[in-house]
């Protein structure tokens, strides 16, 4: 036997140690990841059913004309003129009904009459712009005609 046959054979064996090694490696690996993995996926869940239909949900859709016969345009619905009570019920109501944050609630007649002294145009350009804890507009998005509408509604004017 001459050197390099010694040689190759040599490294002909390190290869085969090295994958063998490699493959029990991959096996164990696969092994371990199998047992960590496993879980029983509660199929009550709600929030992993609503994460799956979010994934499996549609791209897009088709609207016919039929169905676009069957609905109001846009700028119809949000034009309809609402009366001054609904506009103060609406967005208003939620801090007017009870008082928060220094609100003077709908029924609180002399709160009202003291404010009133300021003029309506104070009043709207107070709601417009916003006053103390209350938001511009009164965090709505009523235009400037419907919060005077509703300003003559709450104080009486």
């Amino acid at each position: 036997m001459s050197s390099t046959e010694t040689s190759d054979s040599g490294m002909v064996k390190m290869m085969g140690i090295v994958g063998g090694a490699l493959c029990v490696i991959t096996l164990t690996c696969m092994v371990i990841a199998r047992f960590l993995g496993i879980g029983d996926a509660d199929a009550t869940d709600a929030l992993l059913r609503n994460a799956l239909i979010e994934r499996i949900q549609p791209v897009g859709s088709v609207r016919t004309a039929a169905m676009a016969a069957n609905e109001a345009p846009a700028e119809l619905v949000a034009a309809a003129p609402a009366t001054p009570e609904e506009l103060a019920n609406g967005t208003c109501a939620a801090c007017h009904i009870a008082g928060i944050g220094g609100a003077p609630k709908f029924d609180d007649k002399a709160e009202w009459d003291k404010r009133s002294e300021a003029g309506l145009a104070a009043l709207v350009a107070s709601v417009v712009n916003g006053k103390g804890g209350m938001p511009p507009r009164g965090g709505s998005t009523y235009s400037d005609e419907d919060i005077e509408r509703a300003v003559k509604y709450m104080t009486g004017l």
